[in-house]
């Protein structure tokens, strides 16, 4: 009987045959994503710090709006600030669950695409209520406009990349979830028919 490796530059997966390319690039892109995942987990472990969880952080945090003067923008960090130091205890440990999950569904890949579209989410509320997009642009020393809005394109880019799609639990979610396939990240046997039979484009 052959052995996977006498297939040359093909896997097998499930009864499907792979191109080496394929599963190559998948592999590469879950790596990513776990990497991703734990840089998430060191940021949800600052969040249950007793000084953060306290909620006795959550003003500083929130405390941009008094800086930045621009309308909409400050009207809507303002709103955040005060949703926030109404309860901070609460607001903060919401916070952390939620950055835990998402670093969770990361690094096992469960749910992916839904945690790629909630982090991208969620890094851009954070990205506009506590780093106020960076502004005032013309601060003297400014070196960036925000950290999180890189954690908005890693997480659509891993989701283009169906990051959730090995070495995760998505391959064994997806089959169950029906309608709420989506969900999950595809199988490796959906993006090879998807590469092998893209859809047709319509005539110009």
């Amino acid at each position: 009987m052959a052995t996977q490796a006498e297939f040359g530059p093909l896997t097998r997966a499930r009864g499907t045959v792979l191109s080496g390319g394929v599963t190559g690039r998948l592999h590469r892109a879950a790596v990513v994503r776990i990497g991703f995942g734990l840089v998430w987990a060191i940021d949800a472990s600052f969040k249950w710090l007793p000084g953060f969880l306290r909620g006795q952080t959550i003003s500083d945090e929130l405390g941009q709006g008094s800086a930045v003067h621009t309308p909409v923008i400050h009207q809507w960090i303002q709103m955040w600030h005060g949703i926030a130091t109404t309860s901070p205890g609460t607001f903060a440990v919401g916070t952390a669950v939620i950055e835990t999950l998402i670093a969770l569904g990361l690094v096992f890949g469960a749910f992916s695409n839904l945690v790629f579209i909630g982090s991208a989410v969620y890094s851009l509320g954070i990205w506009s209520s506590a780093e106020a997009f960076g502004l005032p642009w013309n601060t003297p020393g400014i070196t960036d406009v925000g950290p999180s809005v890189a954690y908005i394109f890693a997480s659509l880019a891993l989701m283009h990349a169906y990051a959730g799609s090995t070495w995760s639990l998505d391959t064994r979610l997806r089959p169950r979830l029906g309608r709420l396939a989506w969900l999950a990240g595809p199988t490796p046997e959906e993006i090879q028919q998807r590469t092998a039979h893209p859809a047709p484009t319509s005539a110009v």
